[in-house]
Order: C-alpha cells, then sequence, then structure tokens
C-alpha cells in the first residue's frame, strides 16, 4: 500500500511576501534619483519604494504589512515601480484591495489594424532613434528597440499620458516636467477631446489624470490648447544615458490611413 503524502503547504503567500520578492526583482540602476553606484545587487529597499511612489515610509511599511488600504493611485505608482506584469497587477489589486483592477481602456481598432509589418518596420529603421505608434489616447500600440531601451516602463504602463502623469518617476525624467512637458501634453489632450468629443479612452485618461495629479488638475483648468509637438525641442533625463540630461527633438507623423494615429521619433538634438 502506497503511503500518502503529506499535505502540501500551496497558501499563494502574504502581500507582504510577494511585495518583498517584486522589490528584490528591481535594478535600482535603471530608475532616476537613486543612488545606485555602489550596489553589488538588485533590489529596491522600503525607503526607496516609499519615495518613488510618493508616500512616507511608514506608510509604506503598514501598507506592506497588510495594516493599510492602498487606493488607485497608489496601486498603479506602486505596480509601475515593481515593474509588473498584467497578471501581477491584477494579483496585487486582488491582493491590496480585494478587487480586480478596473480595464485601462481599449486601443482603437483601426489604430491596431494600422500595425501591421510594413508599418513595424518602419518603426524599426528609424534606428538608432526611439520610435513609437500610438493611438487618439496616447495608448502606445508599437515601437522600436531602442523606446524600450530609453523608456523600460512601456510594456508595464503602456499608455504615455498616464506616466508622464500619474508616476513620480515621470518629473525625474521629463527635465522641467510643468512647463516643458505637462502643459504641452494637457493642451494636446484638449484638443484631441475637440477633435474626438465621444472617446471614451480619452474621457477616462483625463478623469484618471485629474484625479491622480493635483498639479495637472489647475493646469488643465486653463484651457491652454496644442495640436501637435512636431519639431519641439524638449530634455530627458533617463537611466539609460546615466540620468545625463539629453536634448531631444520630437518629430510627429500621422500615417494617411488613419490621421488620428501619431507615429513619434525622438532625435538627440546633438546628432
Amino acid at each position: 500500500m502506497t503511503e500518502a503524502l503529506p499535505a502540501q503547504d500551496v497558501s499563494p503567500g502574504t502581500l507582504q511576501e510577494w511585495l518583498k520578492y517584486w522589490r528584490s526583482r528591481v535594478d535600482p540602476r535603471r530608475i532616476p534619483g537613486l543612488d545606485a553606484s555602489d550596489r553589488r545587487k538588485q533590489g529596491l529597499n522600503q525607503d526607496e519604494v516609499a519615495r518613488l511612489i510618493g508616500v512616507t515610509t511608514r506608510w509604506y511599511q503598514e501598507l506592506e504589512s497588510g495594516r493599510r488600504l492602498f487606493s488607485t493611485s497608489h496601486l498603479e505608482r506602486l505596480a509601475l515601480t515593481l515593474r509588473l506584469s498584467e497578471p501581477e497587477q491584477r494579483a496585487l489589486y486582488l491582493m491590496a484591495s480585494h478587487k480586480a483592477p478596473q480595464p485601462k481602456g481599449t486601443t482603437d481598432t483601426a489604430a491596431l489594424a494600422a500595425l501591421d509589418a510594413p508599418m513595424q518596420k518602419l518603426l524599426d529603421v528609424q534606428l538608432p532613434h526611439p520610435a513609437y505608434l500610438s493611438d487618439t489616447a496616447w495608448n502606445i500600440i508599437g515601437s522600436n528597440a531602442p523606446q524600450t531601451d530609453w523608456f523600460p516602463w512601456v510594456p508595464y504602463e503602456p499608455n504615455l499620458m498616464r506616466w508622464a502623469f500619474l508616476y513620480p518617476e515621470a518629473r525625474e525624467q521629463l527635465v522641467n516636467w510643468r512647463d516643458d512637458w505637462a502643459r504641452p501634453f494637457l493642451a494636446q489632450i484638449h484638443y484631441a477631446l475637440a477633435e474626438h468629443p465621444d472617446n471614451e479612452d480619452l474621457h477616462k485618461l483625463v478623469a484618471d489624470i485629474r484625479e491622480g495629479n493635483p498639479e495637472a488638475r489647475k493646469i488643465w483648468d486653463s484651457h491652454e490648447v496644442q495640436v501637435h509637438p512636431d519639431g519641439d525641442e524638449r530634455r530627458l533625463r533617463l537611466p539609460y544615458h546615466g540620468s545625463k540630461e539629453v536634448p531631444v527633438h520630437i518629430m510627429a507623423l500621422a500615417p494617411l490611413r488613419n490621421p488620428a494615429m501619431r507615429f513619434i521619433v525622438l532625435m538627440a538634438a546633438d546628432d
């Protein structure tokens, strides 16, 4: 008679265990504003995670130990900071708030159809310059390798505007964030809403930004309008460049098959 095996512990683990594991995977050298030059191994400590999501260390410690509930905006910032995949984000929401995350919106069907092999090849031949294709609501539906090298958040938060306004690291990476990036971005969203007043993704994007960023809410109420950023020169401070300031020219185009899409190429201004 075969002896019965002892019961195995199949517990999914506590929120604290998962957050500790997810923190241990993150390479601090990929995050601006962190001094990781003397580190021998990767991983973020609680102080660093707290600063990156915009809370106190004590607040985060209570959250990690399960004594505090997350708000949606904190969960979003935490998911990006820890570079969580979509299934991991769902697990985080379920463990932390007992609710699955709300869908971030749907990408334009026409935009998805436009990302065919020739369009992807056009993105790829922009090397060494980062290039991406986005839809009406700034969901990035296609990009080349330099885009992901410069902006490793893309697989985790594929919406440019959500990242720019809802995640603290964007303030570090987008030099002169308020005047050179936030104001023109919001002015573009104003114009996009005027052009596409029934686009649900745009309305949800604005609601999320206004709820999660008080400074953006004030700028939004100024009702500035801008059609596109083509030809603008702005500065970036990215881990890819050793957190050195790099000026770039933004080249913005639109495919004739769908003028609502944006084909963006970032060209280093000193090239």
